[in-house]
């Protein structure tokens, strides 16, 4: 651009305290978008059948990590995790954090295991204590990257 005499337009700024100002939020704008995650991410696979190694009978299934991991400050908690289930052989490959395939938080985590039918609603093939992270009887950690996941069989499956 350029001034109505023909020179050019040059950006000034009044003090030097508004250029830092200005260098200060360029720098925290970029390490705010860098991708960094407070917590190690650990990528993951493995399988969850019955207890008797039969496939669970559902049309998906969801796999719902929740962390054990400490909260770093009252603001900065451990990201849940997921996993979608190949129910024709009971794998899965990854686990999703912040972005798609990215892994799990470093560390223990309680496992809910969530099927759905056709319709896609839930249904009851897995016993309901395996849907809260207060009751659910399976825990795994990331110290071990494959899991063998077991699940009670509830009767008349």
């Amino acid at each position: 651009m350029r001034k109505p005499d023909g020179k050019p337009l040059r950006l000034t700024f009044g003090s030097r305290r508004v250029s830092a100002l200005v260098v200060v939020s360029i720098a925290v704008l970029q390490l705010g978008c860098s991708g960094s995650h407070p917590y190690d991410l650990v990528n993951v696979s493995g399988k969850v059948t019955y207890e008797d190694g039969s496939l669970i009978p559902a049309k998906s299934i969801m796999l719902k990590f929740n962390p054990e991991a400490a909260a770093i400050d009252t603001k900065t908690h451990p990201r849940k995790g997921f996993a979608l289930v190949d129910v024709s052989d009971g794998t899965f490959e990854y686990a999703t954090t912040h972005t798609h395939a990215d892994g799990l938080v470093a560390g223990k985590h309680k496992v809910l295991i969530v099927a759905h039918g056709e319709d896609g609603k839930a249904v009851k093939i897995v016993p309901k204590e395996y849907l809260r992270p207060d009751t659910t009887p399976v825990e795994v950690d990331t110290e071990n990257a494959t899991f063998e996941i077991k699940v009670k069989k509830p009767t008349g499956v």
